[in-house]
């Protein structure tokens, strides 16, 4: 016993709580907890307490306090103990002590002492071992454990006769239990394993044990769409968490580099924090995988055993998944499965959904793994899909819109295998050839698809490759990049195609591509403009006219007053109708439909354009002369 001269804090009264009264005492054991007994027929039932119960409980601090046990009530988890010299009770919360023991022994009852002999022997006292947190652990033998909810009750056997005394142990004050004999050991008694077997396979679980869904994540490569898929809902569950967060809780960087790195990507937010970091050399590449894994939940994939879905490949052209380095993996429930270095990179997740046309769902990959995953993955696509159908583009035969993910997929492999095939010399083309011209006649088709206003062609100088951008819903949007070699080549087959002057490259021109004359069946109009660059290079712009006709002006969709007194205002001999928005926002189409609505017969109408994007019958359209 200890010395109760020293007061045990974890002991007394919880505070705020007044001393329990008599009366009050009597009110609680109303209805009073039935403590229970080893399962076996010999011990009696589970009685309810009516008198106070000689009992010991060791404190949090390993001090043991004896006293009388009140009332037990393991449904809200605590107990009221009245320790002598002291009158009052003390109640305490199970998460207050480390075990409770009832000091009178349980005897069989009278008349079964002989037959209890015969019955352990059939079920026998099994060893315990608990962990106790910041405690030695508690090892012992007892008949018939229960294991509750609340904690563990034991029986250890005090004498031959079959007596056991009581004890409990709360949840709360311990880490892991073990009651029985271990499987390990029955097998190794049963010589159906070794030890060293066992051992093994003990190791091998405690690490288990240890890992979090992150740990197993990296560790474990994913190779199958069944593993992707319950690793993807297993994630969507996770709670969210800031890539910096992740990356200090796992002490790969510091508080003061998370604060230093925050303050730079507030100047320049174009950098997202995780690469920012790389850049800035606190963290490697691999150290941000694991944050991903270990603190989102991102599933890791083996992308070079995964087998991707050529459908899902398809719809991510080849450009666009080589300079992002993204592997499109799958589809599920109408969205992309993509697998990359950083999912948590919003400008990258934009442009995949941007070119992908719906939504993405990232997972990692390795990023020395990717590359190689990637020109395996669409070289494949390419042999599959990738037909040519279309010798000569201006015949006027039909197009076959499936091969244009074929040829963007191999466009640049093409180019890659002549650069080796002539070393040092520059592997350029000429416009008439035909990849660059199905490939010019895919990216129109693809924009029209996707409801792109324009199409922006951009050269750079030097050896920098030439970017192609959308705008759509007016943004602007990367949609790929081709070898510097494909320039002059690019902007010369633009000119043919709109009849300007390819010789002339001084100068801004402009002119209009009538696409039904190159692909059949696509009543489709493009205005095009050119304009010189620095280091003598062009760029280009393509403008989509969906439509050459007017729209009829109650096809607007304007508010019924707003179109009323559009009318009205369009409908005046004199004055002016001002219509302003950005690029793409409807100017032209808004004004022809007010033209279309005021173009009777006994009217004649003149309008001064640049260009003549739309033409209707009865207007005297003139062009302006810049």
């Amino acid at each position: 016993m200890s010395d109760m001269s020293t007061p045990q804090l974890m002991l007394m009264p919880i505070e705020g709580q007044p001393p329990v009264r008599p009366a009050e005492r009597e009110r609680e054991r109303s209805e009073p907890f039935a403590w229970p007994t080893p399962a076996l027929p010999s011990y009696p039932a589970p009685t309810c307490q009516i008198a106070p119960e000689p009992c010991e409980i060791e404190g949090l601090n390993g001090h043991l306090m004896s006293g009388r046990l009140l009332a037990f009530n393991p449904e809200e988890g605590a107990l009221q103990v009245l320790v002598p010299p002291s009158r009052t009770a003390i109640t305490l919360k199970f998460g207050q002590f480390r075990r409770l023991r009832l000091l009178q022994t349980l005897a069989p009852m009278s008349g079964t002492a002989d037959e209890t002999l015969p019955e352990l022997a059939l079920r026998p006292a099994v060893p315990f071992r608990i962990e106790l947190r910041g405690a030695p652990t508690l090892e012992g033998t007892t008949v018939c454990p229960l294991r509750t909810e609340q904690g563990i009750y034991l029986f250890e056997p005090v004498d031959a006769s079959g007596a056991v005394r009581r004890s409990f142990v709360p949840r709360s004050a311990y880490k892991a239990a073990e009651l029985g004999v271990r499987i390990g050991e029955a097998l190794v008694e049963q010589h159906a394993t070794t030890t060293e077997q066992v051992e093994s396979a003990l190791a091998e679980q405690q690490h288990m044990r240890t890992q979090k869904l992150g740990d197993m994540l990296v560790t474990r490569h994913i190779i199958s769409a069944d593993e992707l898929i319950s690793a993807i809902d297993q994630q969507a569950r996770m709670p969210m968490v800031r890539i910096g967060e992740a990356l200090l809780a796992l002490g790969f960087i510091t508080p003061l580099q998370l604060d230093d790195a925050l303050a730079q990507q507030r100047r320049d937010r174009g950098v997202p924090l995780g690469e920012l970091l790389v850049r800035r050399g606190d963290v490697s590449r691999q150290d941000l995988q694991t944050a991903l894994a270990r603190k989102m939940g991102y599933p890791m994939v083996d992308v070079m055993q995964f087998p991707a879905d050529l459908e899902a490949v398809a719809r991510l052209p080849y450009p666009v998944a080589n300079r992002l380095r993204t592997l499109p993996l799958m589809q599920r429930a109408g969205r992309l499965v993509v697998a990359m270095e950083d999912p948590s990179r919003g400008d990258v997740m934009e442009e995949l959904e941007f070119a992908a046309q719906g939504k993405v769902v990232p997972v990692l990959g390795r990023a020395a793994q990717l590359h190689g995953a990637i020109d395996r993955a669409y070289e494949k696509m390419g042999t599959a899909v990738f037909t040519p159908r279309l010798p000569d583009p201006a015949s006027g035969v039909d197009f076959d819109a499936d091969n244009a993910k074929g040829l963007l997929a191999t466009l640049e492999q093409q180019h890659t295998v002549e650069q080796r095939s002539h070393g040092d010399e520059e592997a350029s083309i000429e416009q008439s050839d035909n990849s660059l011209v199905r490939l010019i006649n895919s990216m129109i088709i693809e924009a029209s698809g996707q409801g792109v206003s324009d199409i922006h062609i951009e050269c750079q100088p030097g050896r920098e490759k030439v970017r192609i951008r959308f705008r759509r819903d007016g943004q602007l949007k990367p949609y790929l990049e081709l070898p510097h070699t494909y320039r002059s080549a690019l902007i010369a087959r633009l000119k043919i195609m709109c009849d300007l002057d390819i010789s002339e490259r001084r100068k801004p021109q402009d002119g209009k591509i009538n696409f039904g004359k190159f692909v059949q069946g696509q009543k489709l109009e493009l205005r095009v403009a050119t304009i010189p660059t620095a280091n003598n290079l062009e760029d280009a712009v393509l403008r989509l006219l969906a439509s050459a006709r007017p729209l009829p002006l109650d096809s607007l969709n304007l508010s019924p007053v707003n179109l009323k007194r559009f009318k009205e205002a369009a409908a005046r001999p004199y004055g002016m109708l001002l219509c302003v928005g950005p690029t793409g926002s409807g100017k032209t189409t808004t004004l022809h439909s007010a033209l279309g609505h005021i173009n009777v017969p006994n009217r004649k109408l003149w309008t001064a354009e640049d260009p003549i994007e739309i033409t209707q019958p009865g207007l005297r359209q003139v062009q302006v002369n810049p």
